[in-house]
């Protein structure tokens, strides 16, 4: 009579035994994985902080674009900034585990490797949504802004500036178009509005 040995089976066989220690071999050990979340946790800790730098520094008073440009900008940093702080949290309590995590060795082994990989992949989600909220600050200029202050040795004029061409500084003053040469101009300077 024949014994038949089922080789998927990891409790029998010389084969299958040789298996499960390479299996155990390639598997990392909880020192390795705690080691690459600490790791990982300081990459998360700057990207919280260069989120927390954009907020900062951020001058809503001369920010270009219309109000839901700004909104939009306005609710993608904090949407950043929330998703790279449950990044943090995974990896952090796989970096510094608070209690003993029931199960076998190779299950908490995977919660730990699939809490590290979804940790990592929403720290890019993270940067990416931060990136995506600076775009708004290259949105294009007002089209009605462009006021200048022409100085000249006879006096000033305040108006629009336009495409000017042949040597003369042009601007529109209340609908009217004025060339003024440009070695007459003494100064430029940009204003928020003309008087009067």
């Amino acid at each position: 009579m024949t014994d038949i040995v089922d080789l998927r089976d990891s409790g029998s066989g010389a084969d299958s035994g040789a298996d499960s220690g390479a299996d155990r071999a390639a598997r990392p050990d909880a020192e390795q994985l705690r080691a690459s979340a600490r790791g990982w946790h300081g990459v998360q800790l700057a990207v919280l902080g260069f989120i927390g730098l954009c907020g900062a520094l951020h001058d809503a008073e001369a920010a270009a674009g219309p109000p839901w440009v700004q909104l939009l900008a306005a609710a993608l940093v904090i949407l950043a900034l929330v998703v790279a702080c449950v990044a943090t949290v995974l990896v952090a309590a796989e970096a510094w585990p608070v209690r003993d995590a029931a199960g076998s060795d190779d299950g908490r082994a995977r919660r730990t490797v699939g809490h590290l990989r979804v940790g990592i992949a929403l720290t890019f989600v993270a940067v990416g949504l931060a990136a995506l909220a600076t775009t708004s600050s290259w949105w294009p200029a007002d089209p009605d802004g462009g006021l200048v202050s022409v100085a000249t040795a006879r006096g000033s004029l305040c108006g629009q500036l336009l495409d000017s061409s042949d040597g003369t500084v042009q601007l529109d003053l209340s609908g009217r178009r004025v060339a003024i040469p440009l070695d007459q101009v003494t100064g430029i300077e940009p204003v928020a509005g003309c008087p009067g």
